[in-house]
């Protein structure tokens, strides 16, 4: 991002928070199944409703509880809200809706539950100031969507994208239409009506709707492009605003700083409890495949999963779990299925599940279910 803060008192900490909280960013590996905080819930009903479809019907029709949608609560998984968009899509040209409902959505989305980031905006000194609310979006309101500012020799460009190695335009062209959108109403209301004379550049091609789309943004559009872009006079990063306010902008930069360190440090903690859930279902496949690791200790375990038995023994820590429980867990799982199997020796299943002898194996087997594996096999027979 090529904006710097502007120079005014406690610009250091605020910059310094914010750097931080982006730096514990989960990085894309980790995004993958991370939900998006579903804070523009209202914007998609009031959209729906321009549009003259039945939202509430689509998000029963997908699976999302209704009772339970809150904006500064509700999340969505980034491919329920894919699907809910190309229902929006769908459903609207239907019915014959005049709208197009990304345009829609652009053209009525506001920051209700984000004021802190419209103050942020509305207060700045320069489109350039403004732009550093792009680095708030990823944390606070979409994970997987990502903005750059460059600056091209008298043009300024500011690209989208989706930060999501398998995804392809066609699955986020509705979303990319609704970003432009809504970067080009507030780039108006910020130039007190001006329009953000230039160009818009979009990788997908034309649709049943792109003539909407160029009426709604009134600048040139080139469809099928390599980049999605807005494209610009580079000297309206630099010219004034009427609406500065440095004090009322410094405070809402700081509280969006906290805000985005605090969601960061979450988002963090929840891709680290993932990891260590994948790393236990890992040891049990491993246990379930090969019995006998079971009874080889830690350091065998490492060696099969390819790592250090510290940071094995680390990792569960992490996630309070442990070898010895994760062992239990599926030595008894196993005993079950096998004491089910009447061709099996009790004697057998001990030695397969790593015990030292079949004393061991029933000790073990008693404290798991409170009847010994021999009457566990009488009352299951």
């Amino acid at each position: 991002m090529a904006a710097a803060f502007p120079d005014y008192a406690g610009r250091g900490r605020t910059r310094q928070r914010l750097i931080q909280g982006l730096m514990n960013q989960p990085t894309t590996d980790t995004l993958l199944d991370q939900p998006i905080p579903f804070v523009t819930v209202t914007n998609w009903v009031r959209a729906a409703r321009l549009c003259g479809i039945d939202i509430e019907a689509i998000f029963r029709q997908e699976g999302i509880d209704t009772a339970s949608l809150h904006p500064e609560t509700s999340t969505i998984s980034r491919d329920a809200m894919q699907r809910l968009m190309q229902r929006c899509v769908e459903e609207t040209r239907r019915v014959g809706s005049p709208r197009h409902f990304p345009v829609v959505l652009g053209e009525t989305f506001a920051f209700e539950y984000m004021s802190d980031v419209e103050t942020f905006i509305t207060t700045s000194a320069t489109l350039r100031d403004a732009a550093r609310a792009l680095e708030w979006i990823p944390p606070l309101i979409n994970p997987y969507l990502t903005f750059s500012l460059a600056e091209h020799g008298n043009e300024a460009r500011i690209a989208l994208n989706f930060s999501v190695p398998d995804e392809s335009f066609e699955r986020t062209w509705p979303f990319t239409e609704g970003v432009v959108t809504t970067t080009i109403k507030f780039s108006r209301l910020l130039l007190g009506g001006q329009t953000l004379f230039g160009r818009i550049t979009l990788r997908h091609p034309r649709h049943l709707n792109s003539d909407l789309v160029e009426a709604a943004l009134q600048v040139p559009v080139e469809w099928g492009a390599p980049l999605d872009a807005i494209w610009f006079d580079r000297a309206l990063l630099d010219q004034p605003l009427g609406g500065a306010f440095p004090v009322l902008h410094e405070q809402a930069a700081q509280r969006l700083a906290q805000k985005v360190a605090q969601r960061t440090e979450a988002q963090s903690a929840q891709a680290s409890n993932h990891q260590g859930q994948q790393l236990i279902k890992q040891i049990e496949r491993a246990f379930s495949d090969k019995p006998r690791l079971m009874g080889l200790g830690l350091e065998a375990l490492a060696e099969e999963l390819g790592m250090h038995a510290r940071t094995l023994q680390r990792r569960l820590k992490e996630v309070n779990d442990s070898h010895s429980a994760i062992q239990g867990r599926v030595r008894y799982k196993l005993a079950q299925q096998w004491l089910k199997n009447e061709a099996m020796a009790i004697e057998d299943i001990s030695d397969r599940l790593g015990f030292s002898d079949r004393r061991s194996f029933t000790q073990a087997f008693t404290r798991w279910s409170g009847v010994t594996p021999s009457q566990y096999r009488r009352q299951r027979g």
